[in-house]
């Protein structure tokens, strides 16, 4: 018995030593086999313990070289992906388990070659297929972790006080951007056909506002799963950041086909802010009228649509200032009269109805004053400017209109006052002073208008 036990043991030294012996000799006489123990002996025992690359190199060239000897083999292909693991050589790990992959289904690789595939095909894909979803987990929340360190850094250079502190924290908002960006690359080398991958990277790009890259991944999504109102939503809101107007309408219009989106109240207000942006101002106006529907009291909505009209009075009233004077085109005139009334009622209204939700709007307040004032609507004019500018008191538009409106009710003294709370706000406002100017000496106050005849030509000096 104990003969057997020791002509056991002289065996498996034997067989364990048998690649070592060979390496000393003439690697010709080498079948694969030998290759593949001799390179398993070099990880085992001394990769193990040095864990350099050099030694792990030694391992894949003896399987390199064997694969250029017996051919194409999934055995040799599937350790070579597994060592190139080993070292961090993502990419080829991906090219020599894909090979293996492809291999184990060629029928015109030799039956021999493709043994290890025969004895358990499903298994041995299965092998590849978890070494990839490790390497891809690991990947993907090491970028996932490096966008949460993006993310505390940023917080801190909003918190930071000191100037000098800022270069450290840009580097380090520098280095988490490289290791993140990468760290998604080797994600969708390990699965190219996971959305995932490329969603996580096209968000981190958007951080560092790099939209069109970001676009790109966004479009790899699409590539891969199909449209949705998620995916489409994210090009269509990157594109506006550009902002790159009719990109942005092309992907917005995309998401409200969705029957989910139809009522998303949001990318209907940015449809119309794209189309009132490359002056489609009727269409602009579509989308209004639609946001309105869903929300009658959106303040973005309601300022767009009280604009909307204000614009298209403007207009009206440039046609008719262009009309002659004659009794042939006094039909024509009397329309835009109307026109201008109409449109006039139309912009105020809505303005009117931003004050009722708002009453601190301060551009809906100037535009119905000013809408007030070309109505001669004067007590409403005075009462939103003075509104205004109690909450803006040097909004100088706002101290311009409210004169104007006084002088409109010949309420002089009172413009005076506010021409004068002009100047004192903007000192170098010359059509102010020219104004002080008339109203001082129509109102018999001759050594203030020459003063202010004074300043106005020192003024045009400068």
């Amino acid at each position: 018995m104990n003969t057997v036990r020791i002509w056991v043991a002289v065996i498996v030294i034997a067989a364990l030593a048998a690649p070592t012996v060979m390496a000393q000799e003439n690697r010709a006489l080498w079948n694969k086999s030998t290759y593949v123990q001799s390179a398993k002996i070099i990880y085992q025992q001394e990769y193990r313990k040095m864990k350099t690359r050099d030694i792990m190199y030694r391992s894949i060239d003896l399987l390199k070289e064997a694969n250029s000897r017996f051919g194409r083999d999934p055995e040799l292909n599937f350790m070579l992906g597994t060592f190139y693991s080993e070292i961090g050589m993502l990419d080829t790990m991906v090219m020599y388990f894909d090979s293996t992959e492809v291999m184990c289904a060629d029928t015109t690789i030799p039956e021999k070659m493709r043994s290890s595939c025969y004895k358990g095909k499903d298994s041995y894909i299965a092998k590849i297929a978890g070494f990839r979803q490790k390497f891809w987990e690991d990947s993907y929340n090491d970028a996932v972790n490096n966008i949460m360190q993006y993310d505390t850094v940023e917080a801190w250079i909003r918190r930071c006080a000191s100037p000098d502190s800022l270069p450290h924290y840009d580097s380090l908002k520098a280095k988490t951007v490289t290791a993140g960006l990468a760290a998604f690359d080797q994600a969708a080398m390990m699965k190219p056909n996971e959305p995932k991958s490329y969603e996580g990277k096209g968000i981190f790009l958007e951080r560092e506002k790099k939209y069109l890259e970001a676009i790109e991944e966004y479009k790899k999504v699409i590539k891969l799963s199909g449209e949705s109102a998620r995916d489409v939503s994210k090009i269509a809101y990157a594109y506006i950041s550009i902002p790159d107007w009719k990109n942005s309408i092309i992907w917005f219009e995309r998401l409200v086909d969705f029957e989910s989106e139809k009522q998303n109240v949001s990318a209907l207000v940015n449809l119309s802010i794209c189309y009132n942006a490359i002056g489609e101002y009727d269409k602009s106006y579509e989308y209004t009228e639609k946001i309105l529907a869903l929300e009658p009291n959106n303040a973005q909505a309601l300022y767009n649509a009280g604009q909307y009209w204000f614009v298209k009075m403007q207009q009206a009233a440039s046609d008719l200032s262009l009309i002659a004077d004659s009794a042939g085109m006094e039909a024509k005139r009397k329309e835009l009269d109307a026109q201008i009334i109409d449109y006039r009622t139309k912009s105020a209204g809505h303005f009117e109805q931003i004050i009722a939700v708002d009453s601190t709007d301060q551009d809906a307040l100037k535009r119905l004053g000013l809408l007030y004032l070309l109505s001669q609507q004067n007590d409403k004019a005075v009462e939103s400017f003075t509104r205004l500018n109690a909450l803006a008191p040097c909004d100088i538009d706002a101290l311009d209109y409210l004169g104007r409106t006084y002088i409109q009710m010949a309420k002089f003294k009172e413009a005076i006052g506010t021409y004068e709370k002009l100047v004192e706000c903007d000192r170098g406002n010359v059509d102010a002073w020219e104004r002080l100017e008339e109203l001082y000496r129509y109102n018999g106050m001759p050594e203030k208008a020459d003063q202010a005849k004074a300043t106005v030509e020192e003024l045009r000096k400068l």
